[in-house]
């Protein structure tokens, strides 16, 4: 009587074969948590602005709420594993240059070392969520959406920064018909970064010099190109994703299954063993 040889048990699926928002749920409800709060300080921070024209106590009470963007933006950076280093230290010199222009509101210096950081510490933001939205390949979650939206918030915040940046470094590269003659202000530039964004152009606020003019045109054209891919992106994921699949937009593994599924396919897919009774195939 031949020994039937036994087969050998299905390998337990190790860190690196399950995903990481599949293995742990609270990672996932975190990560929502963080986008959701990240979304709702950018949505105050760029349609609120006007509080910061009231005087000195509203407009720190303005530079709070930056900084709790900069705590859910470097929550967010972390979650994803990006390097923190880099972010951190934008964030610190920001930290240092709006408590400046705090104090001393009529300082160039402190208002242009202002926006530049936070136009950095924006890009740097923009850039994690960008590769949130992009490297997912699961059925998508509401995170997907909520970084969507960040990030079309924060291109509007970033160039109305630097905006800001080139008027306070060349003066009269913007202008508004209201009032030609005075000096334009930075909430202005806001409105107008966020106009331009949504390619309105009403007009009233135009920029005069070359290098103020490509920028506008590199906003528009950016905002346009990050709507189209992210729309098509969005849609593609939902449409190829199955309705029974599980996930809250984690990355898929290129090997074969993830999990204990993946264990039960290959399980299923093989042949079953042969009883006592009957010889294997060639034996």
């Amino acid at each position: 009587m031949r020994r039937v040889p036994r087969r050998a048990p299905a390998p337990s699926p190790g860190p690196s074969c399950a995903s990481p928002g599949r293995s742990n749920p609270a990672l996932r409800d975190v990560r929502f948590r963080d986008l959701a709060l990240l979304l709702l300080v950018i949505a105050v921070l760029q349609f609120g602005y006007p509080i910061s024209l009231y005087g000195p106590g509203w407009n720190a009470l303005y530079m709070v709420l930056y900084a709790g963007m900069i705590v859910f933006g470097l929550r967010t950076v972390r979650t994803e594993g990006h390097h923190m280093s880099p972010v951190v230290g934008v964030a610190l010199v920001f930290a240092c240059f709006a408590g400046w222009s705090v104090v001393d509101r009529a300082n160039t210096v402190a208002e242009l070392g202002r926006h530049l950081s936070v136009a950095l510490f924006q890009l740097a933001l923009i850039a994690s969520l960008v590769l949130f939205v992009f490297r997912r390949h699961h059925r998508p979650g509401p995170e997907l959406i909520l970084a969507a939206i960040s990030v079309y918030l924060l291109l509007g915040a970033f160039f109305a920064a630097c905006f800001t940046a080139m008027e306070l470094s060349v003066p009269g590269s913007f202008t508004d018909l209201a009032a030609p003659e005075a000096a334009i202000d930075w909430s202005l530039l806001m409105y107008f970064g966020f106009v331009t964004l949504a390619t309105v152009g009403y007009g009233d606020v135009v920029p005069l010099t070359p290098w103020a003019q490509s920028l506008a045109a590199l906003q528009a054209v950016t905002a346009t190109l990050f709507l189209t891919t992210v729309i098509a992106r969005l849609v593609g994921v939902y449409t190829v994703s199955s309705p029974g699949d599980e996930g809250n937009g984690d990355d898929r593994d290129g090997g074969g299954g993830d999990g204990e599924g993946g264990a039960d396919a290959a399980g299923r897919s093989g042949r079953a063993a042969p009883g006592p009774g009957r010889r294997e195939e060639g034996a």
